[in-house]
């Protein structure tokens, strides 16, 4: 009777246990999901095919396709996204990750690995990693790195102690740059009968054989132990940049002034001296940065890590064309002191994707050309021109460049800027007029302005430093001052976005649209760099049937011009402009994330 008690008592708590797993994965049907949740997911992913929904831990998950690739999206009640997980097979991660778990975890295996995609965060690799053992229960190390590769965040269990006892049926690969790979034990073989097989073994092996073992030297022992510590040692990476490095403490003040300038919120610094350059490197929004300073503390360019679908078209265009099939490892844009600015992109040809040999590609940012193609294994990268020069401006040196300037340029800036004074002149290379000239001029309130002007000193155009920024308005060949408060807002919230386009309404509020990872998108500040609005663009061809319906049943033959999802003072909206039958002007027709009719503006 005991013995069936137990028995009755553990099937009990299965069934317990089972139903607590489908109560936290709960599969649902599509009406019971809240229309903020699914309007937000369309928002997210325009163009995917939800495969089903399911509640988990209180959170709404699609599980969804997208372009061929697996997706699952996390969601609160409200709608508000949380994250979206990718899986992926580990052959595809970057090399410095299976380097880094093969240096860290010498005999453990990555069992999750997936790219994570959150608000306000760059995409990242969300890596688990687990000590190979049948049956183990030990809680995983969780790993986060970059899209390049770098570690962001190591979070090992509580209580962590490194296992460094080789696994009994692991197997490495470590020449290859993969994590170990583990053999289970099938189920034709069960584990106790293959220990029962090794035992029997074991006692069966010659009485002699036994003890040559026993007698064997202690000093083949070591000479075992020595080749094997060897062999790990010569596995680790080498980083080419550790005989440089240097600590803080010895970063002139005049360097770290001019790098907090180019990175304003570093994370993860670290400095190194290259000839006479210091170099930052940084985490920067979540990806990384370098910034390189003379000794004098003169700026001289900076790295800044680009994400794969920010490369611009025409660099895409140039891989796709001569580059079929190839694999994005990394890029990054360099922004120099002499506007000469570049980007260089990195990445893996088909025929040398498995071994692992990349190529790599400069263009010119501004012209989107090729200016060359190098092969990054045969190119030192400390073989650089501005790493060993030194470079500094003397008062006389600047005075004697602005005395030198041609006599219509300082009638120019005399005639239309008299409360100014010239306190920089230099010479610099335009992509389309050759070299030009480049002045700033200040007043004695803030800011400064720059003037450009050709070589015979005709002037070409300003820039303007003094709380705006001069930017091009979309639909207009004009240009428009946007307040730096709301360009900081903009990148704050949208710290991915590159290049942006901006407009002024009549109410004096700025709107920049962008392309950004979900489709189309637009979003309006107030001249405070408040938001007010965040407008993602949707088909007019496919308006929601109830916001269609009142649309006929109210305004006839109405054209419907645009048609929004719209974010506004945390609650989703749809908004819809119509030019009403025989009517001039547009009507702004708000309707609630179930399509209920909200209010009209004129």
């Amino acid at each position: 009777m005991k013995i069936f008690r137990i028995l009755s008592i553990i099937a009990l708590l299965q069934i317990s246990l089972c139903l607590t797993s489908e109560l936290q994965a709960q599969k649902l049907k599509t009406d019971d999901v809240p229309g903020d949740v699914t309007q937000s997911f369309n928002v997210e992913y325009p163009s995917a095919k939800i495969s089903y929904w399911m509640l988990e831990d209180n959170q709404y998950v699609a599980i969804f396709k997208d372009d061929g690739s697996d997706g699952k999206a996390y969601f609160s009640n409200d709608g508000t996204w949380i994250r979206t997980s990718y899986p992926i097979p580990t052959k595809e991660i970057p090399l410095s990750i299976n380097n880094y778990v093969n240096s860290n975890y010498p005999y453990y295996q990555i069992s999750v690995c997936t790219l994570q995609e959150m608000p306000k965060v760059s995409t990242h690799y969300y890596i688990e990693v687990r000590y190979p053992e049948v049956g183990g229960k030990d809680q995983p190390s969780v790993l986060t790195f970059d899209y390049v590769g770098n570690l962001i965040k190591r979070e090992d269990p509580p209580g962590f102690v490194l296992r460094t006892d080789e696994p009994a049926q692991a197997t490495t690969d470590r020449n290859a740059g993969k994590p170990a790979k583990v053999e289970v034990v099938s189920n034709e073989k069960p584990a106790k009968v293959e220990a029962a097989k090794n035992e029997k073994a074991e006692v069966e092996k010659p009485q002699k054989e036994k003890e040559v073992v026993e007698k064997a030297p202690a000093a083949d022992k070591d000479k075992k132990e020595k080749s094997k510590k060897g062999k790990k040692e010569a596995e680790a990476p080498h980083d080419p940049w550790a005989q440089y490095a240097i600590s803080e403490k010895e970063v002139p003040a005049a360097v770290m002034k001019t790098f907090k300038k180019k990175a304003t919120k570093p994370e993860n610094t670290k400095w190194f001296l290259v000839g006479e350059t210091y170099v930052g490197k940084c985490i920067m929004r979540e990806l990384p940065m370098e910034v390189f300073v003379s000794k004098k503390g003169v700026w001289k360019k900076t790295y800044s890590y680009m994400l794969q679908e920010r490369l611009n078209s025409a660099m895409t265009k140039h891989l796709d064309t001569y580059y079929k099939g190839y694999k994005f490892s990394k890029a990054y844009k360099e922004m120099r002191a002499d506007k000469k600015n570049k980007v260089y992109v990195e990445f893996y040809e088909k025929k040398n994707w498995k071994k692992k040999i990349p190529t790599g590609a400069w263009f010119d940012e501004k012209t989107r050309k090729l200016i060359r193609t190098v092969d990054p294994n045969f190119e030192d990268p400390f073989n650089d021109p501005d790493l060993f020069t030194d470079v500094a401006a003397s008062q006389e040196d600047i005075q004697a460049a602005i005395d030198e300037l041609p006599a219509n340029i300082k009638s120019y800036v005399s005639s239309n800027y008299p409360p100014y004074n010239i306190r920089l002149a230099e010479t610099e290379e335009d992509s389309d007029l050759g070299e030009i000239y480049r002045v700033e001029i200040v007043s004695s309130g803030a800011g400064y302005i720059e003037l450009f002007f050709d070589k015979n000193g005709t002037f070409l155009r300003k820039v303007m430093h003094d709380g705006m920024k001069t930017v091009k308005s979309y639909g207009e060949y004009d240009e428009i001052d946007v307040p730096e408060v709301v360009l900081n807002a903009f990148k704050t919230k949208f710290p991915r976005v590159v290049d942006p386009v901006w407009d002024e309404d009549e109410n004096e509020n700025f709107a920049a649209q962008f392309l950004g990872t979900k489709g189309r998108e637009m979003c309006i500040f107030t001249p405070e760099g408040t938001l007010l609005e965040d407008l993602y663009f949707l088909d007019v061809s496919k308006v929601m049937p109830e916001i269609e319906n009142y649309i006929k049943e109210t305004y006839g033959k109405a054209e419907i011009q645009q048609y929004f999802s719209v974010k506004k003072d945390g609650k989703n909206f749809y908004k819809v402009i119509i030019v009403p039958n025989k009517s001039k002007y547009a009507k702004y027709l708000w309707f609630t994330s179930t399509g209920v009719f909200d209010r009209v503006e004129e």
